[in-house]
């Protein structure tokens, strides 16, 4: 054991990381993950004077010097909480965000009550759309991600969590390969993605985004719509009559994205809004 309680620890960290501009529960997350324990048992460690053993205080001082750097905390534990699971993350993954929940509870609402439904995650990135609904609607899913880093996550995450999703390495334009696991026109209760959608020129303003989400998750185009452009013909394709496509995107961009699927064929387009009222999610009916 160390002389250095897991309380003064935390609480050192705590100071040091808001200097740097990270709030919240981190000190906390951090000698969790350091000590092997949940948030829960360091608190009951930090209330009972508890030391932190050497070792576990060892990682927690390099792991607090990562986030102080504003390494994210989901690349320094390796994981990220989305929904009922924990992903694997790190460099090479577009880690997934609570506002993404609401474009699954978009998807659950539609599909409640179908009896093995089929679904295309378009752009999976570690999978967590795709790995949410097949867990929650027992649906069939299939999840397409291009980029070869994001792929690697994905594959690792589906194989854990929800081996019955099928993984594509594919464009998802591609139709041969979607026509190879059973997804032809017509064939899909419904299409969802978290496409890119940050225009070139709009850099975010977070160094965390800026620095260690992969462009490819982040940017489409000189309005951030060029991926839409593409995705709402073949979402026409593909998804059955009577089935959904829902696209998750930024706040400004609902207007132009409900035009752009109402052009390709979908009816009754509209947006929803994220916990904080912003709108994030916009969905159609074939």
């Amino acid at each position: 054991m160390s002389d250095r309680s897991v309380g003064d620890a935390v609480r050192e960290a705590r100071a040091r990381l808001a200097l740097a501009g990270v709030h919240g529960p981190d000190a906390e997350l951090l000698a969790a993950w350091a000590a092997g324990e949940t948030a829960a048992e360091i608190r009951v460690d930090m209330a009972m004077g508890r030391s932190f053993p050497a070792d576990a205080l060892a990682r927690f001082r390099a792991a607090v010097a990562r986030r102080e750097a504003r390494e994210p905390l989901q690349h320094i534990t390796g994981v990220a909480p989305f929904r009922h699971i924990e992903l694997r993350v790190g460099p090479g993954v577009f880690t997934p965000r609570p506002e993404t929940e609401l474009l699954v509870e978009v998807a659950l609402d539609h599909l409640r009550g179908m009896v093995e439904p089929t679904v295309l995650d378009v752009g999976t990135g570690s999978g967590a759309v795709a790995i949410a609904l097949a867990r929650e609607a027992g649906a069939r899913v299939v999840a397409v991600e291009q980029s070869p880093a994001a792929f690697i996550w994905a594959r690792q995450n589906v194989a854990e969590l929800a081996p019955g999703v099928v993984l594509l390495h594919a464009d998802a334009c591609d139709a041969a390969a979607l026509a190879a696991v059973g997804v032809t026109p017509g064939a899909l209760s419904a299409l969802v993605s978290n496409p890119p959608y940050v225009p070139h020129a709009a850099v975010p303003a977070d160094h965390e985004v800026r620095a260690f989400d992969p462009e490819s998750a982040l940017y489409s185009g000189a309005d951030g719509l060029d991926f839409v452009r593409d995705l709402a013909p073949l979402a026409a394709d593909l998804v059955a009559p009577g089935g959904i496509v829902a696209i998750e995107h930024a706040e400004h961009q609902s207007e132009a994205i409900r035009r752009m699927l109402e052009d390709a064929g979908f009816a009754g387009a509209r947006t929803h809004g994220d916990l904080t009222g912003r709108d994030r999610v916009t969905s159609a009916t074939r």
